[in-house]
Formats: structure tokens, sequence, C-alpha cells
């Protein structure tokens, strides 16, 4: 009975969650969203590498739309917080079963007893070779600050940090700790990535912290970098926030 029930509950979910990203696509058609330095994902693909995209943790939406044709691993870190409210686990289990359906797969963190087991699993997927994407400040932040994890990733398997940045001319800021951008109908948006970062597997806990330091200062450069482009172009950018239920 109980492995009936999940059937029904996993074909129904996929219902939902399919509805969702065909109302999605349709809203991302109204969109003008311009992506800057896609030839260097394409370049290091064409060299052998393995890339690891970057993105901060309040602007994933755009950066995983226009890239679900890459077909990559979204790694989906998880707060252990026992306050972590039951609405926003049910918004993130809801959140990667739309990024499943965009054509990603999802290694999340959540099915582990620990964050470090989960860790160590996209550690030997990352040494399979597949492409991959991480957020810099998740779980819980704070925001804009990259933490050890994509440096240490990327000594352990060796593949290449893309540090990546977004902006948009208008939407929604969601009143929780990352700001979770969403854009308006018809806003205009730029993607930036950066340049590439490569570590070695002999760096020591100084090069990692400087490797760390300057993954930050590239992806809130690709940010400012795309704020720019769009101001370039005379756009007003405004959000409004818009705050979670409460419970």
């Amino acid at each position: 009975m109980k492995s009936l029930t999940g059937r029904v509950y996993g074909w129904v979910g996929w219902v939902i969650t399919s509805l969702i990203v065909d109302t999605f696509l349709l809203f991302e058609s109204t969109l003008d969203v311009r992506v800057y330095g896609l030839e260097r994902l394409k370049e290091l693909k064409r060299a052998g590498k393995n890339p690891l995209l970057v993105i901060w943790h309040g602007q994933g939406l755009l950066p995983l739309a226009n890239l679900r044709q890459e077909r990559l691993c979204l790694y989906a870190s998880h707060t252990r917080d026992e306050k972590y409210s039951p609405f926003l686990q049910r918004l993130r289990w809801w959140t990667l079963r739309f990024i499943e359906r965009m054509g990603y797969s999802v290694l999340d963190a959540a099915q582990f007893k620990s964050e470090s087991r989960g860790v160590l699993q996209f550690v030997e997927l990352l040494r399979s070779g597949r492409g991959s994407v991480i957020a810099a400040d998740g779980p819980s932040g704070p925001i804009y600050k990259a933490k050890a994890g994509p440096t240490f990733l990327a000594k352990k398997t060796g593949v290449t940090l893309l540090p990546m940045g977004s902006a948009l001319s208008k939407g929604f800021h969601m009143d929780q700790w990352d700001r979770f951008e969403i854009p308006a109908l018809f806003a205009k948006a730029v993607i930036v990535i950066g340049e590439p970062i490569e570590i070695t597997a002999n760096s020591d806990d100084t090069a990692l912290e400087s490797a760390r330091q300057l993954l930050e200062v590239r992806m809130n450069d690709a940010v400012d970098i795309a704020h720019r482009k769009l101001s370039s172009n005379n756009l007003e950018i405004s959000y409004q926030l818009k705050s979670q239920p409460t419970e």
C-alpha cells in the first residue's frame, strides 16, 4: 500500500511540476535575457575541462533557466537548522522538482544524514566528468559571501570554477536571507559568466582561502557588470519585496 501511495504521489508531483515548468517557460518567453561570457563555458568544454558553475543562491532562477540545455547537475546543500520552517522545506522540495523537470539532475544533500556525506557524493560525481552548478553562499548565507565549498571541490576533483552573476530590470525579492529574485513579466535581464578559476590539487589552506576570496570578488564583479550593462540601456531597475507566508 505504501508503495502504491508513493507512486501516486510521484505521479502527481510529476504532473504538477510539468505544468509549472510549461507555465514558467511561457512566462520566460516574455523576458529579454542577454548572456555574456558564454564562450568561456564553451571553451572549457572544447578543451575537455569539467566546469563547475558557481551562482549566488538568490540569483539562481535565470541562470538555471537559460543554461538548461547544458544538462548540468545541481548540488543542493541543505541547512540542518532545526528552526528551518516547514514552509521553506516544502518550497525547497518543490523548487528542486521544478529544476529536475527543466532537465537538470539534482543531488539533494537533504537525503543524506549529514552535509559532509552529500559533499562526498558530489565529489564522486564531479570526478566522473559531469558538469555541475553550486551556490557559493548556500544554504543559509550570509548573502554574497562565498563559502569554502566550491574551492574545496575544485581542489579535490580538478573542476574549473566559472563565477556567475546576473541583474534584472524589474521583479521581486523574496523576504528571506538570500533575497531570492523573481523577474516580472517583460523584464530585461543580463547574465554574466566571469573568468574561470583553476585550483591545483596541491593547494594549501592559504592558497584555498585566496582562491575563495578571488571567487567571491569575481562573482560580485559579474553582478556589477550585469547591472552596468542594464544601466547602459537606460533601464530603471525596480524591485518589490514579496513576503513569504508565515505559519
